[in-house]
């Protein structure tokens, strides 16, 4: 299997990457947030090309752990910020029985199928995003490819009378894997449709002879499997910091729905060639959008006590 790249980088047919970066304004840091990497791309001619790119320093989040081992190699400082769900397509990760419990259940209020990507598509899309369960909140940017487009594809489960219940969007990231960027559930869609989405691309990619899928990140956790070492400083901070916040972004609800399919935990990590501080990780927080949703959440629990009174 080609390297993988890092999580929301896609793989391309072409000789050239692109780039797509934000500077954080106090540590002067380029954040690569998302790329397009030519298929024959090896670690050592993207790390070339990266650093032709930023020679004063990039920083970059969702690598795997042989990608920051290579990186590290080179001087580059490493965090774990979390953990994705990988799902090897020739092992039965839905025969769980708490997975075909949903499956049977869920099947009965439609189906899924692929939709091909056209105007009409997105447009579509961008209205059923309104629709969702968590519209009406602030929403996490750069961290995964939010909008629909033609380097995409899109998995819908549809009601028997038309109407899209959930939709799974997920981006190539080697020629034999896909990493998922949205998983999104109408909010009146009933329990047990989005189990059914997931095994309904699980059996779509398989068939294509793909050898996994990653379901996408859980920040914030580390569980055994994926974890060797203890965590350093910077990494204990973050999971404190992540552990009084969780009422703003429930990442344990997130993890317990993604282990319901049996993956191989896999550490995701945040790769900087300058010393992680405290300010690098506030920038972060503030450019992902993590703080917006940290003070809205808490606003909405200022109102309901209020309320209460």
């Amino acid at each position: 299997m080609e390297e993988l790249l890092p999580l929301s980088w896609t793989r391309i047919e072409g000789i050239k990457a692109v780039y797509r970066d934000i500077l954080l304004p106090v540590s002067r840091i380029h954040w690569v947030t998302f790329a397009d990497i030519p298929h024959d791309f090896s670690f050592q001619i993207l790390y070339e090309d990266l650093c032709r790119t930023y020679p004063d320093g990039y920083l970059i989040r969702g690598c795997t752990p042989m990608m920051a081992a290579f990186f590290h190699r080179e001087k580059c400082h490493l965090v774990r910020s979390g953990a994705e769900a990988v799902l090897d397509l020739c092992k039965p990760h839905m025969n769980r029985k708490t997975v075909t419990a949903s499956l049977n259940r869920g099947n009965k209020h439609g189906h899924v199928e692929e939709i091909t990507v056209n105007d009409l598509t997105i447009r579509r899309f961008e209205a059923f995003r309104s629709k969702t369960t968590h519209a009406d909140k602030p929403q996490l940017s750069h961290v995964f490819r939010q909008h629909l487009s033609l380097d995409n594809r899109i998995f819908v489960f549809r009601s028997y009378s038309g109407k899209w219940l959930a939709v799974i969007t997920i981006s190539r990231r080697a020629r034999f894997a896909f990493h998922t960027e949205l998983m999104l559930r109408h909010r009146n869609a009933p329990g047990d449709i989005m189990e059914c989405l997931v095994a309904g691309i699980f059996d779509v990619l398989k068939n294509e002879g793909i050898q996994e899928w990653s379901l996408g990140e859980v920040p914030f956790v580390y569980p055994d499997q994926a974890t060797s070492e203890p965590l350093n400083p910077v990494e204990k901070l973050i999971k404190n910091l992540a552990s009084s916040s969780k009422y703003a972004y429930d990442y344990e609800t997130l993890y317990r729905f993604k282990n319901k399919f049996t993956p191989v935990w896999r550490p995701v990590m945040l790769c900087t060639f300058n010393p992680p501080t405290t300010v690098l990780l506030a920038e972060l927080a503030f450019a992902m959008g993590f703080t917006n949703l940290l003070a809205y959440e808490s606003m909405m629990i200022v109102k309901k006590l209020l309320n209460l009174r």
